[in-house]
């Protein structure tokens, strides 16, 4: 299956996530891939999580404390600068009319956007 099958649908791709750590990673590697697929440009990529939201700026702080790659990309520009991904607020802010990937916290899915956005 290709990466681009589900969308061909119509799917959302719901990914749980925690606030912290792992959905920064996940942020960045499917910001890089969308970046490197331009038919995947017209798929949005939205984060639900305040929390995660909010932790990009210490991410940004502690640039210096992440591996070179990450240091090196943020010299020539802020890797948490998502060129495809943007934050959704919450449920009533999400269009539900086409294929999408959203990424939501709490991961376990047992309340919060990630339930909601689960029971769509």
């Amino acid at each position: 299956m290709s990466s681009t099958q589900p969308f061909l649908k119509g799917a959302v791709v719901l990914i749980p996530a925690f606030a912290l750590g792992r959905a920064q990673e996940l942020l960045l590697i499917l910001d890089e891939y969308w970046s490197n697929h331009p038919d995947l440009h017209k798929i949005p990529i939205y984060y639900a999580s305040p929390l995660a939201k909010r932790c990009m700026a210490v991410y940004q702080t502690y640039i210096n404390s992440m591996n070179e790659r990450i240091r090196n990309q943020f010299a020539n520009s802020n890797a948490f600068d998502f060129k495809h991904i943007s934050p959704l607020n919450s449920i009533e802010n999400f269009n539900n009319v086409g294929p999408s990937v959203v990424m939501a916290s709490p991961s376990g899915l047992q309340s919060g956007l990630s339930r909601q956005l689960f029971e769509m």
